[in-house]
């Protein structure tokens, strides 16, 4: 996803090939390319969070908080 940042929750990663520099997730290559956009400058609120657990379909972790 050269260009672009995006974001995932750590939970949802299934594999990490340190060997190939890869990370391997349960998630369509497009579905990651349209979530939210994230930049470096960006805060990390939970207006955002819920956005992107919108996105992929996924309950976010405050939920049973």
């Amino acid at each position: 996803m050269a260009g672009k940042k995006n974001l995932i929750s750590p939970k949802w990663i299934e594999h990490v090939s340190w060997n190939e520099s890869k990370v391997l997730v349960n998630l369509l290559r497009e579905t990651i390319k349209q979530s939210p956009e994230y930049t470096e400058e960006s805060l990390i609120t939970r207006d955002y969070e819920s956005k992107l657990y919108q996105h992929y379909d996924q309950q976010g972790y405050w939920i049973d908080e």
